[in-house]
C-alpha cells in the first residue's frame, strides 16, 4: 500500500520519495505557490485533486473485481502528488489486459495500445479521447496513536477538531497527496495529514497498491481492457512517463 511510515513528511518531497517500489523518477520539486490557499482554504494541489476525483466518480462505469482476498477496497483515483503513469514508446506495442479488474485469476486480453501514447490522470486530451478510467485498489491497515494529540482533519466539504488519546486505533484507508491521506475512525472517514500525527504513531504495512486503467486497445472492435500499471511497464515499447510540469501530462511528441 502507498503509505509514508514517518511523520517526518515534507511538502517538497514527492509520492516517487514516499512511496516504496515506485517505478517513477524523481519528479522536480514544485515550487511555493501550490501551498498558496485559495478562498476555501484549498492549497492549489488539493483543489486539483479533488476535481480528479470527479471524473472517475460520475462516469457510472460499472467496475467489477474478480477473486481479490477480503480486506482490499477499490479508490477511483491514482494517488500522488505525481501520480504514476506511462508512455507507449514503440509502434505495435501489446499489454496484457483484463476484462475485469482481477487478482491473479481471470483470463488475459492482449491489448495493442497506440505509439505515444501517455496513460496520466493528468493527460486531460488522451483521458476523453479513450475514456480513460484511472482507479486502484487498496488495502487498508491500522495505526495507533502512541500519544495524545488533537488536530485539524477535513470531513466532508468542512473539518473538524479530532482529539485522539493514546491507544486509539484508526484505518488507514488510501493515501491522497502531500502527505494527505484516508483514515476512519468509528464509521467517519477523515483526511488527516501525516505531518500532523506524533511521531511515535505506529503504522501497519500492507500490501502495495494496485492501480489499473481501463482502455481502449487499438484493434477494430476497439476492445475495452482493464492495465495493470506493472504490467504496462514489464510489455517492450513502454516506459514511465517523466513529468515536465505539475498536474500536466501529453502524449509524446
Amino acid at each position: 500500500m502507498i503509505r509514508s511510515t514517518s511523520t517526518a513528511f515534507c511538502f517538497g518531497v514527492l509520492l516517487a520519495a514516499c512511496s516504496p517500489g515506485s517505478n517513477e523518477p524523481d519528479p522536480p520539486t514544485p515550487s511555493m505557490e501550490m501551498a498558496e490557499t485559495d478562498a476555501t482554504g484549498e492549497t492549489e494541489t488539493e483543489a486539483m485533486f479533488q476535481s480528479e476525483l470527479e471524473p472517475a466518480l460520475d462516469t457510472g462505469l460499472a467496475i467489477e473485481t474478480i477473486g481479490y482476498p477480503e480486506g482490499w477496497e477499490l479508490q477511483p483515483y491514482w494517488s500522488g502528488e505525481y501520480p504514476n503513469a506511462f508512455s507507449v514508446t514503440q509502434e505495435g506495442v501489446t499489454v496484457m489486459g483484463h476484462s475485469v479488474i482481477t487478482y491473479e485469476e481471470y483470463p488475459p486480453i492482449y491489448c495493442g495500445l497506440p505509439h505515444k501514447a501517455t496513460y496520466s490522470p493528468w493527460n486531460a486530451e488522451r483521458r476523453e479521447s479513450d475514456g480513460l478510467e484511472f482507479v486502484s485498489m487498496v488495502f487498508p491497515t491500522l495505526f495507533t496513536i502512541a500519544e495524545d494529540v488533537s488536530l485539524q482533519a477535513l470531513v466532508g466539504d468542512g473539518d473538524e477538531l479530532l482529539e485522539l488519546k493514546a491507544g486509539d486505533q484508526l484505518v488507514y484507508k488510501s493515501y491522497l497527496a502531500e502527505g494527505w491521506f484516508i483514515a476512519e475512525k468509528d464509521g467517519v472517514q477523515y483526511e488527516i495529514n501525516e505531518i500532523d500525527l506524533p511521531q511515535s504513531t505506529v503504522f501497519e504495512q500492507g500490501p502495495e497498491d494496485q492501480e489499473w486503467v481501463h482502455v481502449t486497445c487499438t484493434d477494430a472492435d476497439q476492445t475495452q481492457a482493464w492495465v495493470l500499471f506493472e504490467d504496462a511497464l514489464s510489455a517492450p515499447g513502454v516506459e514511465p512517463y517523466e513529468y515536465t510540469g505539475f498536474a500536466t501530462a501529453s502524449d509524446l511528441p
